[in-house]
């Protein structure tokens, strides 16, 4: 039977870093190349493990848990300015909701995947849908430069 090893985990993730690098000058330009290359790779490791593939489930384990923390780091940065217990609320709610989803895509176990997946996108909303904060709470200007650097991620 075919296995895929690590090395070909990090060739994956950089040919389609690349791939995302040169098509974000054209086509998407706020796509992140690396966000790209790890999520297309754990996409690409998923597929071949539902379809019989043996590989180390690892592999995508780490991958995954990347891509959720990184999805927190985003909403985070978002929610600068506001109370620091709400934003690590917010943070634990969607790492552990993200985390049980990602256990749900190894087993798989869709209806878990589906839950998950639903409750991951109604969280990921709520940063982008709330008032911005006052001008009393809009965070200093450390925050203001984080929040520059995360838009130039990349």
């Amino acid at each position: 039977m075919i296995t895929l090893s690590l090395s070909a985990t990090l060739a994956s993730i950089l040919i389609l870093t690349t791939l995302a690098w040169l098509l974000r000058r054209a086509v998407l330009p706020r796509l992140c190349p690396l966000c790209a290359g790890v999520a297309g790779t754990w996409i690409a490791l998923l597929a071949a493990h539902w379809t019989g593939m043996e590989l180390d489930l690892r592999l995508p384990a780490l991958l995954l848990g990347g891509s959720v923390v990184g999805l927190a780091g985003l909403g985070e940065a978002a929610l600068a300015g506001r109370s620091p217990g709400a934003v690590l609320a917010w943070k634990a709610v969607l790492v552990t909701t993200g985390f049980a989803t990602a256990y749900a895509l190894l087993l798989p176990v869709w209806s878990g995947v589906v839950a998950g997946a639903a409750l991951m996108a109604a969280l990921l909303a709520v940063p982008w849908l709330i008032a911005p904060p006052s001008s009393a709470g809009a965070g200093t200007e450390g925050q203001a430069s984080l929040l520059a650097k995360l838009k130039n991620c990349c």
